[in-house]
């Protein structure tokens, strides 16, 4: 793949980072804001202001599609994963990136939205649009890399890191071709995370029961393979194929024990007798190899409680209508005006005298049975309105309450234009 695409919300640092990545690698660089402004000749607001937010999405899903250049860095718009034509022809020709940073960073970096030209509908706020942005990057990125507290100068290393270690398997695999093994073991040595996947859930499935699979989540400065829900944890699982390394598994070991009750790594047979030297000994293993055309996995070592899971992380996984869910159980306060982050940090004030451990576990397993990652907006918009009808409840003045519920009509307006979006691979098993 020629290019680099970068995406993240407004005030990541996808123009900065894109500029001096570009001149580290001797690449053209390409910001395509810019490039929407020189087509039409006009500035990103006066768009905006003219087109209305879902028109000025078309324009620059048109822009980008458009885009021609080969070994070229793109600094994409935050509203460029809306673009379904542009981010398909975005895949097929280069490598996408997520620049990802909490929050409350980029409320301090972005100011004021409206100058700025951020796409924000009526009445939506800045938590709202990262809450809503945040899976479609994940969900689009080939690599995600965690911006916070790093330097420039580290995000640039870190993604270069990240794009030689793959070139690195994909010339490993190269060369396990052309040196001319039996059919069977060259199979062994080319199997990449894809192909063992979907057996993987199947095996799982009938290993543990009632479970769920969430893929590809950010956690920290890396991103688990897969994420399995069990009723009453959360394990991490780091796929490592015969085409993979070990270079960046000590990283991604750290970030694994932060965010998950059990972590487990799969491997294929060339890592086997290797790996229990590279994960802690509380890391369950489990190996895949082929025999007769088939999968067939064992469970090595089975993984035993991680003790160094830590809570904030855990909870940042969830979305912050989930979170609210959580209050509710928990009969505490709504806190309507705090983030996330803050909220997080009120739920776990009652952690564990009022709020056992074991009943917040099983109650994050329960909201992650029920997500659905094809209602992402909407489950937004719901948990808006909602809190907007219970101010409406309990207001009094009657100009606050005609405010309200003008704002509660722009959420409707809003949530009638929803875009559909892709279902992301999941699994359950009632029992």
């Amino acid at each position: 793949m020629d290019n680099i695409i970068l995406i993240g919300m407004p005030g990541a640092g996808k123009s900065t980072v894109g500029v001096v990545l570009a001149k580290r690698l001797g690449y053209r660089f390409l910001d395509s804001d810019l490039v929407i402004q020189e087509h039409y000749g006009k500035l990103l607001q006066e768009l905006i202001l003219e087109h209305g937010v879902e028109g000025f999405w078309d324009i620059e899903d048109e822009v980008n599609a458009s885009i021609k250049c080969r070994q070229t860095v793109i600094a994409t718009g935050g509203s460029a994963v809306y673009g379904k034509k542009a981010m398909k022809h975005f895949q097929k020709t280069g490598k996408i990136i997520y620049l990802r940073l909490p929050y409350e960073e980029i409320a301090e970096r972005v100011g004021d939205l409206e100058t700025r030209g951020v796409t924000v509908r009526p009445g939506q706020t800045l938590q709202e649009l990262y809450d809503e942005r945040l899976p479609m990057y994940e969900r689009l990125a080939d690599l995600t890399v965690d911006c916070e507290g790093k330097t420039l100068r580290e995000i640039v290393i870190e993604i270069c890191d990240r794009m030689a270690e793959d070139s690195e398997k994909k010339k490993a695999a190269k060369k396990s071709r052309a040196e001319g093994k039996t059919e069977e073991a060259s199979q062994k040595e080319i199997l990449k995370d894809k192909d063992i996947r979907e057996p993987l859930f199947s095996f799982l499935e009938e290993y543990y029961g009632k479970m769920r699979i969430i893929e590809e989540k950010t956690m920290g400065r890396s991103r688990a393979d897969v994420v399995m829900v069990v009723p009453d944890a959360l394990y991490g699982i780091e796929i490592k194929s015969d085409a993979d390394t070990y270079v960046r598994l000590a990283d991604q070991i750290r970030d694994y024990d932060q965010y998950f009750d059990y972590n487990i790594v799969v491997v294929g047979t060339s890592h086997g007798e290797h790996v229990p030297e590279h994960v802690p000994p509380y890391w369950g293993i489990i190996t895949v190899e082929i025999v007769d055309g088939s999968f067939d996995f064992y469970v090595l070592r089975k993984p035993l409680p991680n003790p160094k899971v830590k809570w904030k992380r855990k909870l940042e996984l969830l979305w912050r209508p989930e979170l609210a869910q959580i209050q509710e159980w928990n009969d505490m306060p709504k806190y309507k005006a705090l983030g996330k982050a803050k909220v997080s940090e009120k739920i776990l004030e009652r952690v564990p005298q009022l709020i056992p451990d074991e009943l917040l576990r099983n109650q994050v397993s329960e909201i992650l049975f029920e997500r659905d990652y094809s209602k992402v907006k909407e489950v937004l918009a719901e948990y808006r309105k909602g809190e907007l009808q219970k101010q409406m409840e309990k207001e009094t003045d009657p100009e606050k309450l005609r405010e309200l519920k003008e704002k509660e009509k722009r959420a409707k307006e809003a949530g009638k234009n929803l875009p559909k979006r892709l279902k992301r691979r999941r699994r359950r098993r009632l029992t």
